[in-house]
């Protein structure tokens, strides 16, 4: 197998890594400290107009190619027997997967299922739990997707030490 084909998949997974931590923290910092401060319509409106749009835009890309590069990662490297770095990108592709993938999953995508089905003019009464827990696996996504994505740049830098064979110093015994 050609070398440059083994960085390739590393180099995508960076790339995605990086624009969805971006995206991830963006929301963060900005949108999620504003949705803080609106009405129960407002914000009912605003995560409907969210929902379609984040269904229909390139996010889906980022977020699956976040997900399968460090895994294809994982898997190219083991097929070129360099353990050390097959582990670490299996470590960094499991972090995404139940950090990131998962919390979408099991937490977000429900929330946006109940969010897109509310009527803006007469949110339910528990909008302030949801939009709080909403809030919090958002959060915990973009913990998880920062550290994969310093992870992931960090394997990228050092794929020629991790690819080198180990030293091991042996002891000489009295």
């Amino acid at each position: 197998m050609n070398p440059k084909l083994l960085i390739l998949p590393q180099i995508l997974a960076v790339i995605s890594l990086g624009i969805a931590c971006g995206m991830y923290f963006g929301f963060s910092v900005q949108m999620l400290p504003a949705l803080q401060q609106v009405d129960a319509s407002t914000y009912a409106l605003i995560q409907q107009k969210l929902d379609v749009s984040l269904s229909n835009s390139g996010f889906s890309l980022v977020f699956f190619a976040a997900t399968i590069f460090p895994f294809i990662s994982a898997g190219l490297a083991a097929w070129k027997s360099q353990r050390r770095t097959a582990l670490y990108w299996l470590l960094v592709s499991l972090l995404h997967f139940i950090g990131v993938y998962w919390v979408t999953v099991i937490t977000n995508m429900p929330l946006h299922q109940e969010m897109l089905e509310w009527n803006a003019a007469a949110p339910p009464a528990d909008w302030q739990s949801l939009r709080d827990s909403w809030a919090s696996s958002n959060t915990i996504r973009t913990i998880a997707e920062m550290i994969c994505f310093v992870a992931a740049l960090g394997l990228l830098l050092m794929r020629e030490q991790l690819a080198a064979p180990p030293k091991y110093i042996m002891r000489k015994l009295h």
